[in-house]
């Protein structure tokens, strides 16, 4: 039980109503049980307030509190962040034990932090470097040169290969392959021969790989995911693709060779990219998007071939109007009896 005086000062809000009333747990506006905390993060969720159950409600500062008359209040300038950060109060962290478990390989070269953790059945090969607090599940290879920084997470079943290197407070999801080979060949008249691909892969702080998730190593030089980029999901980012920092690619984004992505570019599920593309920054991408050329910064793009949003919005409203127009055309050549192109 947690009383409402110390969820508000956690997330730095402003209190109406009893600061000694006992909080339970935090729940979502239309299962929210007495005793429990809740949160309205869009108007559209107005309509559940009537019903709600709840005992206290965090809302915006611009959310008229006389529309709420059944609980106590605490206005915060950023209701979602004020929920996740109030969710850490409810949130049991369980700890991890540190140390080299005994059902785990580690190489002699390797160097392994004293407070990391590294599970039973985790590889580790030669000269790799796992950093203070990293944890490393059950079930993960991690490579020869590899180095993993502080704080970092690795899920059961993660697959990082040789010449990797992971910053601090990386999160890789389960079943997430970093470093394999980029799909490179050339026809040499005869066969496919396996362009060689010997570069690195290099994925900087604070960013988070979701499960599933294929990243190719250089064929020479890097393929680099800047600081604080969010990667749902079943992506996959080929050989030598630069991602910017604090951008988004969510699931199903298909990123070819050679491709540089821009800083805080959001990139909607199922986008594929071409190779040698150049994205600028602070571009958005509407899902499904085939992107096949150059795009510059502030731009909002969707369809395939990419173009403008505005202009995709259009073009489906036309398309939408094609069965009509077939009809009136269709009627104008009875009229003219041109039906079978005689005249």
């Amino acid at each position: 039980m947690i009383p409402l005086k110390k969820i508000s000062s956690h997330i730095n809000g402003h209190l109406i109503g009893d600061p000694d009333v006992e909080i339970s747990g935090i729940a979502n506006i239309k299962d929210a049980k007495e005793g429990e905390i809740t949160f309205l993060t869009h108007l559209s969720y107005r309509k559940y307030l009537k019903d709600c159950r709840a005992s206290a409600i965090i809302i915006g500062k611009d959310f008229p509190t006389n529309s709420v008359s059944n609980m106590h209040i605490i206005i915060t300038d950023l209701p979602v962040l004020a929920y996740i950060k109030a969710l850490e109060l409810f949130t049991e962290q369980k700890k991890i034990k540190t140390g080299i478990s005994k059902l785990a390989f580690v190489s002699k070269e390797s160097k392994v932090a004293g407070n990391a953790s590294i599970s039973p059945y985790a590889f580790l090969d030669k000269k790799t470097a796992i950093a203070a607090g990293t944890v490393i599940h059950p079930f993960v290879y991690i490579g020869e040169n590899t180095v993993i920084g502080e704080g970092s997470t690795i899920y059961p079943h993660v697959t990082i290969y040789g010449n990797v290197t992971i910053g601090k407070n990386v999160t890789i999801h389960s079943g997430t392959v970093i470093g394999s080979d980029g799909f490179g060949y050339i026809w040499d008249g005869t066969k496919h021969a396996k362009i060689p691909h010997i570069g690195k892969v290099i994925i900087e702080d604070d960013v988070e790989i979701g499960a599933n998730v294929t990243i190719d190593r250089a064929s020479l030089g890097q393929t680099i995911i800047k600081k604080g980029t969010k990667i749902d999901n079943l992506v996959q980012i080929a050989h030598n693709v630069s991602i910017g920092e604090n951008s988004i690619i969510v699931s199903q984004v298909g990123i070819s060779g050679s491709v540089s992505i821009g800083s805080n570019v959001v990139l909607a599920g199922q986008t594929g990219v071409r190779d040698h593309v150049v994205i600028g920054d602070n571009v958005m991408a509407g899902g499904r998007t085939g992107i096949t050329g150059n795009v510059p910064s502030n731009s909002l793009i969707s369809g395939t071939p990419h173009m403008p949003h505005k202009e995709w919005l259009k073009l489906n409203i036309y398309l939408k109007k094609l069965p009509l127009l077939f009809e009136k055309i269709k009627k104008i050549e009875e009229k003219l009896h041109l039906e079978d192109g005689n005249g």
